[in-house]
């Protein structure tokens, strides 16, 4: 693919603050469609990159590399920018400016305020999403930066790439469902990304190259082979939760987690390590009641369990 000779003069105008390393050069598609766009994804137009790169283009001007860069404004967009995750913003798609202006953004708002942030000071970036988790309500989205050649996965806040949690959701995905691809915003593209306004945002499949992402990722962080990840949440969620305990076949207590609440991110639950040997249980704290936990092979089991039936 074509190389652009143009882009460091026009990358050095768009961030002249930066000192200690300079934009690399990239090929000319994703020069044009993910540097010198101004769209992301489905947010409304606006004029965000004199306002955006004042932020960013001096935050990092101590860097010395285009991934110290990236990582330096993930770990310190609420501190740069005091925007945050929360589930009372305003709308999903918030452009840069509203993000920057209301701080109440959702991930669709994150990924849009940090691929404008690193568009801003030189180095591409895109969305990448997915329309729906294996286990779990709704959509996620997140971006991807280009440098040293290849794409990088990051999210808002995190202090390195490939952010854990996310990767042990793709671990458990059916790659076989037509709704649990992920997908990244590309004009042209075959598939439709996951945000919801009129008109439908093109995108292609990445997913083979996350599935092996998360691969490694289990092979590193997962648990051990004698454990299992239980993951466990109740619906509905209520306004206030109790705490749910696991047990052994003795009746002996290996952990205590509280159960999420109508207000916490769908993501969260009450996580435990468990051993793959003998029966295990589930209580409410304080109750005699208990449900025995199925058996499976997979590396995290999730179970939903119901408010109006107490374990």
């Amino acid at each position: 693919m074509k190389l652009t000779h143009i882009l460091t003069t026009a990358t050095m105008m768009l961030c002249p603050a930066l000192a200690a390393w300079q934009p690399e050069e990239v090929p000319e598609d994703i020069r044009k469609n993910y540097l010198e766009s101004n769209m992301v994804m489905s947010e409304d137009p606006c004029d965000w990159r004199e306002t955006v790169r004042a932020i960013f283009a001096p935050a990092v001007a101590h860097c010395n590399s285009p991934r110290e860069a990236v990582l330096y404004i993930a770990e310190n967009m609420t501190k740069l920018t005091g925007a945050y995750y929360t589930i009372e913003r305003r709308r999903a798609d918030m452009n840069a400016l509203e993000a920057l202006a209301e701080k109440k953004i959702s991930c669709s708002g994150q990924t849009i305020l940090m691929v404008c942030a690193y568009r801003s000071i030189g180095i591409p970036a895109r969305a990448v999403g997915i329309p729906t988790w294996n286990h779990i309500r709704g959509n996620h989205s997140w971006p991807e930066v280009y440098f040293d050649g290849e794409w990088h996965m990051i999210e808002f806040n995190e202090k390195d790439f490939n952010t854990g949690w996310v990767m042990e959701n793709i671990g458990m995905l059916d790659p076989k469902h037509p709704m649990q691809k992920i997908l990244a915003v590309h004009p042209g593209g075959s598939y439709c990304f996951p945000v919801y306004r009129e008109h439908p945002i093109p995108a292609i499949d990445v997913t083979e190259r996350y599935r092996k992402l998360s691969a490694d990722w289990y092979a590193k962080y997962g648990p051990p082979a004698d454990q299992q990840r239980l993951m466990v949440d109740v619906v509905p969620r209520p306004e206030v939760a109790p705490n749910i305990e696991l047990l052994d076949a003795n009746g002996k207590v290996l952990g205590k987690r509280p159960l999420p609440v109508k207000t916490d991110d769908v993501r969260e639950f009450a996580t435990f390590s468990m051993p793959r040997e003998g029966k295990h249980y589930l209580r409410i704290e304080g109750s005699t009641q208990q449900l025995e936990i199925p058996t499976t092979p997979d590396a995290v089991q999730v179970l939903h369990l119901q408010m109006n039936s107490k374990p």
